[in-house]
């Protein structure tokens, strides 16, 4: 059903070690035992022990993790050093798998774009020249410390809150921190959810956890059940993780996007189940055929029945994924083929649908709940909503629409904002038309991180959060949707957002001094030159961790992947001037607030707010670097290379400090240890291209 990305240009040279092998050495180290780097370049472990001392890299820790909850994190690492063929043998993947992977994994083939063409990488002994390099790198990397927490150590230190009264939000639902998105069901809950994460959860008040769910993968695809084989182990992993769940007063939700679209090979048997073909040569299942409405309400009945504790779902039926006719209809100039859905309207064939799951999850339980996003909804979005059964939930994104003015640019938020605070008038309005059906309401937020700065896990800046939440109080909202799938983390973030879960929440036994400093970062947070391409390819969530280039890469950013040195994509809508000012700005806001809190390293709100500024800094750094860079301001790129060699060490620190530090659930860990010390040895090969004596 799916392809391998296609060859692109020549992968980006990595100057900062002598040979190809040594790069992939270095990388894949941290992941993998010697014996299985050994068969990739096909020489002896003990050749690989040796090159990896030679390196100076220690013996890295929770190896086996890596493979399981990493691999996202892997694939992204060896991008620019294996071919296919070497790639796929590191991963044990064919093809096909791959494929699958690559794009089940929330478009993580999109995220990684093209496949740079790599040479296959093979194993020799070092030169006389070589081994004097790889020398001075070992003394480099035998300066860092990799000890302290190690990845995948996660530990929550959640204060006690006490509730009283009612609920003002009845549902409280966020998705796992540690979450696996494509194939939650195909492991027991166990590997990748903690009882320390679910008692935190509990603590906070959260009282639903939401994960994707698909339901070929979840139910018997009637029409083709060879690809749901396996579906009824998933079914007893889900409900063993829904009866876990309920024993700390928590309910699952599944977020589906219905029905998938299927290959065109697959409609020779069912030509009459063919709906709109869009642009990419798949075709939609059409939900105006009488099998399709069945398949969907069977489905979902199906899986109520199998697993009797689920809280509910929530849908996109105009998400990435092409779903119902109408759901991509007018994509890249495509508008609905189907000859049965192109004399319907929008409204008609969204709300059909939607029908026809939600009467498949009530006629098992009418107290299930059902969550209808109107994300994409655009200009039909009043008309669907009257239209809607009066047993769902309209969920709103809060924030979606504000206008802003940063640093004389003006526009208005898309997607994922904690910079800008909601509701928004376009949410208020859908919820006005909500009420006036009889709808209960839903908003999405994001309390804990955004893509303006992914990797930092909860950004300190309890004001903003406060102020949204309580916010929606005032619009009666009664159902929160706390993030997507950044955006997890049980700690004081969501601490401040309870304050307003019932009518009255109290923190026992802790006081929070940090108030005051998390003013100045929601002040300076109010700076960031917002806008959805600067959060999807800006270079503010991988930060210290994005290599400098001593020459222009050519690449393009990528989304929520790979910045490169693509300073153009970056700063989307801002001026070269003004990107860079509103980052100064930024940092310099923020730099306030660090004065404040003090020296306890042990804090975690310190060690949050130390990153976050890591992260600005470092894009502030990277700013200038390619600026003075491609002006042949040597010196100064120079200068700035020493200044992000710090921000790499400090945030390499921070990572011995807290173990959620880098780690993101749709990206894994966006970067490791190993990277980090990576860039510390591509800073130093900078300064010494660039004029500067060593460090």
């Amino acid at each position: 059903m799916f392809e391998l990305p296609k060859i692109g240009k020549k992968a980006i040279e990595l100057p900062h070690f002598p040979t190809a092998h040594q790069a992939f050495i270095f990388r894949a180290y941290e992941y993998f035992p010697p014996e299985k780097i050994a068969d990739i370049l096909g020489t002896t472990p003990e050749n690989i022990i040796r090159a990896a001392g030679e390196l100076g890299l220690p013996d890295f820790p929770q190896r086996e993790k890596w493979i399981k909850n990493g691999y996202i994190t892997i694939i992204k690492r060896m991008w620019h050093i294996l071919p296919f063929e070497q790639l796929l043998a590191l991963l044990d993947m064919d093809e096909d798998t791959f494929a699958f992977v690559l794009r089940q994994e929330d478009f993580l083939d999109i995220k990684l774009s093209d496949k740079p063409e790599c040479e296959i990488v093979e194993w020799r002994e070092l030169t006389a020249e070589e081994a004097e390099k790889t020398a001075q790198i070992k003394k480099d990397i035998e300066k860092l410390d990799f000890s302290g927490v190690q990845p995948f150590e996660f530990s929550y230190n959640v204060p006690e809150l006490s509730f009283e009264g009612e609920a003002v939000f009845e549902t409280r639902m966020i998705y796992l921190f540690s979450g696996l998105y494509q194939n939650a069901f195909d492991v027991d809950s166990e590997e990748y959810c903690s009882d320390e994460l679910l008692e935190a959860y509990k603590k906070l008040g959260i009282n639903g956890i939401w994960t994707q769910g698909v339901l070929s993968q979840l139910t018997e695809f009637e029409f083709a059940p060879e690809i749901s084989k396996g579906y009824e182990k998933r079914l007893e992993r889900m409900k063993k993780f829904a009866e876990r769940l309920s024993r700390y007063s928590i309910k699952l939700y599944l977020y589906i996007n219905e029905p998938r679209f299927m290959p065109e090979e697959f409609f020779e048997s069912y030509p009459n189940l063919k709906g709109h073909i869009p642009w990419d040569g798949n075709a939609c299942l059409c939900t105006s055929t009488e099998e399709v409405q069945k398949y969907l309400k069977n489905s979902i009945a199906a899986i109520c029945r199998a697993v009797p504790e689920i809280g509910g779902f929530f849908t996109i039926t105009r998400s990435e994924n092409p779903t119902n006719c109408h759901s991509h209809s007018g994509e890249n100039g495509v508008y609905c083929n189907c000859p049965r859905c192109k004399n319907k309207t929008v409204e008609e064939v969204i709300s059909e649908t939607i029908k026809c799951m939600v009467s498949g999850a009530h006629s098992v339980d009418s107290r299930i709940k059902f969550f209808v996003w109107s994300w994409g909804w655009n200009e039909s979005a009043e008309k669907i909503i009257r239209m809607l059964p009066e047993d769902v939930i309209l969920l709103s994104q809060s924030e979606l629409h504000i206008p802003f003015n940063i640093g004389g640019v003006e526009d208005r938020v898309v997607d994922y904002s904690m910079s800008i605070t909601g509701p928004g008038e376009h949410a208020k309005n859908e919820w006005r038309i909500a009420n006036e059906c009889g709808l209960e309401t839903a908003a999405k937020v994001q309390i804990n991180t955004t893509w303006e700065a992914s990797t930092v896990p909860a950004l300190p800046v309890a004001p903003t959060v406060q102020r949204h939440i309580e916010n929606l109080k005032n619009e009666n909202v009664r159902h929160l949707l706390l993030s997507w799938t950044l955006g997890g983390y049980p700690g004081m973030n969501i601490a401040y957002a309870a304050k307003y879960f019932y009518e009255h929440c109290k923190i026992e036994g802790s006081a929070d001094n940090s108030l005051l400093a998390q003013h100045d970062f929601a002040e300076a947070f109010r700076e960031f030159p917002f806008n959805i391409e600067v959060l999807y390819r800006g270079p503010q969530n991988a930060g210290p961790a994005n290599l400098l280039f001593e020459k222009p890469t050519g690449y393009k950013a990528t989304m929520t992947c790979f910045a490169y040195d693509d300073l153009d994509s970056w700063r989307s809508i801002y001026p070269v001037d003004i990107f860079e000012q509103q980052f100064k700005k930024l940092c310099s806001g923020w730099e306030k607030g660090l004065e404040k809190l003090g020296k306890d390293t042990n804090n975690e709100t310190l060690v949050m707010a130390q990153a976050a500024y890591c992260l600005f800094k470092s894009s502030l750094n990277q700013i200038r670097f390619i600026r003075a860079r491609d002006e042949n301001r040597k010196n100064d790129a120079a200068c700035i290379a020493r200044e992000e060699l710090e921000t790499a060490k400090t945030m390499l620190g921070l990572m011995n400090k807290n173990a959620a530090i880098g780690f993101e659930a749709a990206n894994h860990y966006y970067f490791s240890k190993g990277q980090l010390a990576e860039k510390i040895l591509n800073c130093n090969y900078i300064i010494k291209q660039f004029g500067e004596e060593h460090i």
